[in-house]
């Protein structure tokens, strides 16, 4: 017979064996399912930097809902001439560092007196699919109706510029109806 203090190692070893089967078999599932995957933090959209709006206009040349990524100076002075194309005298093209920037164009298309577009937050997320993951630049614009009364057109545009990302950019559109009482 073995004395008490030679029992104690092999009852340890013993016991941590059984610990460590009973957590290894509590990781199984008996459904076949997979085991989920440890959640991941979204990652955040962040409003757009101080001086990221290079034009605004609701007068603008681009009539159509729009939207352009510019990523070189011969696009950007494309997009610059449309954007200004009605203007009897368009401001100067503001300069852009295409090594570090991109630049946005979103027209909203035909609207009323009021209504207006906003690009209003963007950051890079991960999109997953059932085989790859892909980086996307996304960015959220916001169409806000106004409550003008007018019956007239206008055609909201903003250009924005943001860092260089030369993924794939997703815009996600935003409708945003003002409260604009009974009378409206």
């Amino acid at each position: 017979m073995r004395s008490p203090s030679t029992l104690r190692p092999a009852l340890s070893q013993a016991t941590l064996l059984l610990v460590v089967l009973l957590l290894a078999a509590s990781g199984c599932r008996s459904s076949g399912d997979p085991p989920a995957e440890p959640s991941e933090p979204e990652n955040p959209m962040l409003p757009l930097p101080d001086g990221a709006l290079l034009y605004y206009d609701d007068r603008g040349g681009i009539t159509d809902s729009t939207r352009i990524v510019v990523r070189d100076e011969a696009g950007w002075e494309e997009a610059w001439d449309r954007a200004t194309a009605l203007r009897s005298e368009p401001p100067p093209r503001p300069r852009v560092d295409f090594e570090r920037h991109m630049v946005l164009v979103a027209a909203a298309g035909r609207m009323r007196p009021g209504d207006r577009i906003a690009v209003d937050s963007a950051g890079v997320r991960t999109e997953r699919t059932t085989e790859d993951e892909e980086d996307v630049f996304e960015v959220i614009l916001r169409t806000i109706e106004g409550c003008g009364r007018l019956q007239t057109d206008i055609h909201p545009l903003a250009i924005v510029r943001l860092p260089r990302f030369e993924g794939r950019v997703s815009f996600v559109e935003r409708d945003v109806a003002q409260d604009c009482g009974e009378d409206a």
